[in-house]
């Protein structure tokens, strides 16, 4: 496959990553929601820690599970930034 090939797949995966994300913290928002009328905690490390474990075995190529994984901290920390947002609110 050439560059500009593999440039537009990546621009189209980045596309419906960027929609799927965005899906994803409006369900975060909710969740803050909840944990605001709940009087919970934000980060819950169990939680964390086996959602990065789901990842890591959802991995079909198990040489990517460590870069999953990091992937999805990312994806989590920032999730709890917008909780903690909402739930300033």
């Amino acid at each position: 496959m050439e560059l500009e090939e593999c440039r537009r797949e990546i621009d189209k995966l980045d596309r419906e990553l960027t929609d799927i994300l965005e899906r994803r913290m409006k369900l975060v928002a909710q969740v803050a929601e909840y944990k605001k009328i709940h009087h919970m905690e934000i980060y819950d490390p169990r939680r964390e820690q086996q959602v990065l474990d789901k990842i890591a075995g959802l991995a079909g190529h198990k040489a990517l599970a460590p870069y999953l994984r990091n992937i999805y901290q990312c994806i989590m920390d920032e999730s709890k930034n917008y909780e903690r947002e909402h739930m300033d609110r």
